[in-house]
């Protein structure tokens, strides 16, 4: 009975392990239920408490990156200053680290310093220690924003950050930050300040010194969760787009402006996204009379382009002029696919600390009153679904939201060390009970080895079947062009030659895509398939506006050689369809993590197909067969003239590797 009881758990271990289902173990460990149920308990309540605070967006939604240094000179220190333009009592230095293009990949963090010192310099020159990082490595905050108290009772004229061991990835150290906020109150105050550095990277509009005070970050919008379903202001959809719009506020009496904030409208329809109806040319202005017969120009942006806002506040100082109404007024719209449109999530006026445009009403103005869409929606404190926050508070929730992420973290490794000690336990008391189970763990052992030996050769099938299908016909192509290129004119022989190098060009991403997906050496599989998938989706959708949304930090759960090597060509096949039949402006690619899996969806704005009349084409086929490959659920979206949707819920195999 004692040899049966033993080979019937080891059977069961076999089989749960298979499932990749922890329960089991949950339950057998009994000696650790209650630090098991705590840990439960307080990751339920990690869970709750964060779908209530806000969210980094992790994409570089405008079109400036930040401020990125030009190189090191040996022995020379990298720093970068910012000088206000006169000195004051600040609350808080927060510094927002950069997302950008690395070696290989993305990067959240990139180029903040490895050990630092931040300084505050006032009037007469003296500096003030505000941060000493410079006893040992800082951790790299990814993307959230590091802050330091300053002193209550000194203005300061300048803030100073010195790398004093600068950051490096497979080149040159560099020192970078998406951007500099002194905060006095709910405002920041660096907001156009003259920014000096060691050296700088000016490539416009990516990479300036200016950008670094632009308010442009990969954080977005400061958005909190909200019930609240207003987007915000629309005005009325034209048919040209240098038709002039304008939206006007009443404050309800005279003040004194310091700053308008205009907050930009996100739309949940296709990949317009964060950019959505907000003028490419404009003009701010203030006024004390409707008739703005004697307006004061706030901003004037009406001579020149706008390219792209993202989702980030827009603040233009108004150095304390005073007015009643405000009026922004667009001189050229947005383009929307086909017509063009004017809109805004909020508009804020600050006076002082406080936004006395909070509940205002709009005059002189027509207003799309549709859906989420309203007049009221212009300064309902809302946008997008979620409540704006104020600037401090923004940030006081975001380190929240860091302490519980890495609390969380925290409580999956507990959890997981539970589980192998209760696996070891029960293993080796089952091993004890009869020499019979030695010999059932050696038939499992070798039965596991076949089987590896077998997935080994299956995936070198698919991979020489792969290496066929993509390199083997391109090959051909290049040796039938070069077999005509001695019997053509110079013309003719220039075309063929440039068609011979975009081929092997594509040969080389191809080849170099396929070993990074099997997890070299260099970095293995976590450093770089994810990164394929990027450069994948820049090189088929050159010319496209594309959001590109992939994981920044490591996947808690790894999908095995097969599910990466099938996502990959799921993706090439639907962006390449999208690229090839779509002809998109914008593009919306996202994969990530999901509650049992990955989450895909790839989203364009082109021009959509009738999927009655199109049943097997666009290689529809194709790309369900692929997720059946996978036992993944496809769902596919689309519409003349709308565009196409495409989402995949790729679900977790018992080959999965967890980190």
């Amino acid at each position: 009975m004692k040899i049966h009881y033993t080979v019937s758990l080891l059977v069961v271990l076999a089989t749960a392990h298979a499932a990749e289902e922890p329960a089991w173990v949950e339950r057998l460990a009994f000696w650790a239920a209650p630090e098991m149920h705590a840990l439960k308990v307080e990751a339920t309540q990690i869970d709750a408490a964060l779908s209530h605070l806000p969210s980094i967006a992790n994409v570089n939604s405008g079109n400036r990156a930040g401020f990125q240094s030009a190189g090191k000179i040996e022995g020379e220190e990298l720093w970068v200053e910012v000088e206000l333009a006169e000195a004051q009592v600040l609350d808080t230095v927060v510094l927002v680290p950069l997302l950008a293009k690395g070696a290989n990949g993305l990067i959240a963090g990139f180029g903040f310093p490895k050990r630092f010192t931040l300084e505050g310099i006032d009037a007469d020159g003296e500096a003030v220690l505000l941060m000493d990082e410079t006893a040992k490595d800082f951790p790299n905050p990814g993307l959230y924003p590091v802050s330091a108290a300053c002193p209550a009772d000194t203005p300061l004229r300048q803030l100073r950050l010195t790398a004093t061991v600068a950051w490096e990835n497979d080149g040159p150290p560099v020192l970078a930050l998406a951007e500099m906020l002194a905060l006095k109150g709910n405002r920041n105050l660096t907001w156009r300040a003259k920014v000096h550095s060691s050296s700088s990277r000016e490539i416009s509009p990516t990479w300036s010194r200016n950008n670094l005070v632009d308010m442009m970050t990969p954080l977005g919008l400061p958005l909190a969760p909200g019930d609240s379903k207003t987007m915000g202001w629309h005005g009325p959809v034209a048919a040209a787009m240098d038709q002039q719009q304008a939206v006007t506020l009443d404050l309800g009496k005279a003040v004194s402006i310091d700053e308008i904030r205009l907050v930009p409208a996100i739309s949940n329809n296709m990949a317009w996204g964060s950019n959505y109806g907000f003028p490419t040319r404009f003009k701010v202005e203030t006024s004390l009379s409707t008739d703005f017969e004697e307006p004061t120009v706030i901003h004037d942006r009406s001579g020149s382009t706008l390219l792209s806002p993202g989702q980030n506040l827009q603040i233009y100082g108004s150095n304390g002029w005073m007015g009643r109404y405000v009026k922004m007024t667009a001189n050229r719209l947005r383009d929307r696919t086909g017509d063009y449109v004017f809109a805004l999530g909020e508009l804020q006026v600050y006076s002082g600390n406080v936004n006395v445009a909070a509940g205002a009403k709009i005059v002189n103005s027509e207003s799309l009153e549709s859906g989420s869409w309203s007049s009221a929606g212009l300064t309902d404190g809302s946008s997008g679904g979620g409540n704006l926050l104020e600037l401090p508070e923004w940030f006081r929730q975001l380190e929240k939201r860091r302490t519980l992420e890495k609390r969380q973290h925290e409580i999956v490794q507990q959890r997981s060390l539970l589980f192998v000690r209760a696996e070891h336990a029960l293993v080796g008391s089952s091993i004890g009970g009869a020499g019979s189970v030695v010999l059932l763990a050696g038939i499992l052992s070798w039965r596991g080895r076949r089987q590896r030996v077998i997935d080994r050769e299956r995936h070198r099938e698919r991979l020489a079947r792969d290496l066929h299908d993509e390199l083997g016909s391109n090959l051909g192509s290049i040796a039938l062009i070069s077999s005509f290129a001695g019997q053509e004119n110079a013309a003719q022989m220039r075309l063929d030659l440039a068609e011979i190098e975009r081929v092997a060009r594509e040969s080389a991403d191809s080849m170099r895509d396929m070993v990074s997906l099997l997890g070299g050496k260099r970095g293995g599989v976590a450093a770089d398939w994810l990164h394929v998938m990027t450069g994948l989706a820049e090189r088929l959708l050159r010319g496209v506006e594309l959001d590109c949304r992939l994981p920044t930090a490591p996947l808690i759960w790894e999908p095995n050689l097969e599910t990466r090597r099938e996502i990959y060509l799921f993706c090439k096949e639907a962006l390449h369809n999208a690229a090839k039949h779509a002809h998109p402006k914008h593009l919306k690619f996202h994969l990530g993590p999901s509650h049992d899996g990955l989450h895909l969806e790839i989203s364009d704005d082109g021009c959509g197909f009738d999927r009655e009349q199109v049943r097997s084409g666009h290689g529809i086929g194709n790309l369900r067969e692929r997720a059946a490959m996978m036992r993944a659920r496809m769902n596919l979206t689309s519409s003349v003239e709308t565009g196409t949707t495409i989402t995949l819920e790729v679900p977790r195999g018992r080959r999965w590797t967890k980190r």
